[in-house]
């Protein structure tokens, strides 16, 4: 009797405070069900106007019966920019430097990239070379009106560039060379010039199957940011695969065996415009022997930085100050102290570097 009546109290409690415990939740889900109906809800919601931005335009233009595809990212009027990516790669290289589009729009910069003969959407033709690249890019900024333009090169653009350069040294503002090859200099030199085109395409097959080592960067300071190593890939579709039937490595054979057929060389002293150089120093692609071909050649180098440890992928790193210079500051160096992005005279730098701060943008700076 004694046992089932504790047992009976024991029941009572229980229930009591569940029912409390039932009262209180109620309460307070009541409460905030009420204080979010009692928030006013607005009329409606104010959304943007405008697309955003997820990549640059592509655009067409019929030249000599022939189509030509290009980008023109910028403004009429705002500084001219030819941009020429590295061997293989399509004008979607562009992309991989917009990481600093808002710094580009600041300085100016409009920037316009061609397409190069077999990659992306432009039909290969075994008969062009340096010289029709560069009819075609003249072609693209005569249709935009642009006279005077500045010129950046990244590894295999090099060769394209300085033929661009010598056609026409009074409309070239500034060249800037990143990393980039000395195949059409007349002191360069070339390599597998005995290799036969049948060859090119057995090796170059492997690249085509496997366009991810081609735009791979392991360990690159390039993988900081946010979707790059996607991006470059991107660039190995359009490129290598964007066309119509099967993969055929012949554009990437034709663009490595121009260096060693009739026409390469270019005139140097022909070359007039101010001239950048930015090397890594640990380089093992283009080493900085290269740089020293350019400094050799070329009449009017003014700069030359080489980035003591940096490698192939130098000119994305210091991708920011490129655009300075190209904008014509050449004067200042980009520069990350005490968390803020700014430009410091040339030679404040050192010891702005030695008291913590860096080169580039912040977003660099772990």
């Amino acid at each position: 009797m004694q046992q089932q009546a504790a047992r009976t109290r024991r029941l009572r409690i229980l229930a009591t405070a569940t029912a409390v415990t039932a009262c209180v939740s109620g309460a307070f889900v009541a409460g905030v069900v009420t204080a979010q109906a009692a928030k006013p809800k607005p009329a409606s919601i104010t959304l943007q106007t405008e697309f955003d931005h997820i990549g640059a335009e592509v655009h067409s233009l019929n030249h000599g019966g022939r189509d030509l595809y290009y980008v023109d990212e910028g403004q009429p009027g705002q500084r001219a920019v030819v941009f020429i990516g590295g061997q293989g790669t399509s004008l979607e290289a562009f992309q991989l430097s917009e990481f600093a589009r808002t710094s580009r729009e600041k300085l100016g910069l409009r920037v316009i990239s061609v397409e190069r003969n077999g990659f992306g959407e432009s039909p290969l033709d075994l008969t062009l070379g340096y010289a029709d690249y560069t009819a075609e890019v003249l072609a693209v900024l005569d249709h935009l009106g642009i006279d005077r333009f500045v010129t950046v090169a990244i590894s295999g653009g090099g060769a394209y560039a300085a033929h661009l350069a010598a056609a026409v040294p009074d409309r070239v503002i500034s060249l800037h060379a990143a990393a980039a090859s000395d195949a059409t200099l007349p002191n360069r030199n070339p390599r597998n010039c005995t290799l036969t085109f049948e060859q090119r395409n057995a090796s170059n097959q492997y690249w085509y199957e496997h366009a991810k080592a081609w735009w791979g960067v392991p360990g690159s300071p390039v993988l900081a940011i946010p979707g790059w190593q996607s991006t470059a890939y991107l660039d190995a579709v359009r490129s290598f695969h964007l066309g119509d039937g099967p993969v055929d490595p012949s554009p990437l054979s034709h663009e490595g065996e121009l260096p060693c057929l009739s026409g390469a060389i270019v005139d140097p002293a022909q070359i007039t415009s101010p001239t950048y150089l930015y090397w890594g120093g640990a380089d093992t692609t283009v080493p900085a022997s290269v740089m020293e071909n350019w400094q050799e050649a070329l009449p009017n180098v003014v700069r030359t930085t080489v980035y003591p440890g940096e490698g192939h992928t130098v000119q994305y790193r210091h991708w920011d100050q490129i655009l300075l210079d190209m904008a014509g500051h050449s004067d200042q160096t980009v520069v990350c102290k005490s968390g803020q992005t700014k430009t410091f005279p040339n030679a404040e730098v050192p010891a702005l570097i030695a008291g913590g701060a860096t080169l580039g943008l912040c977003a660099w700076t772990p």
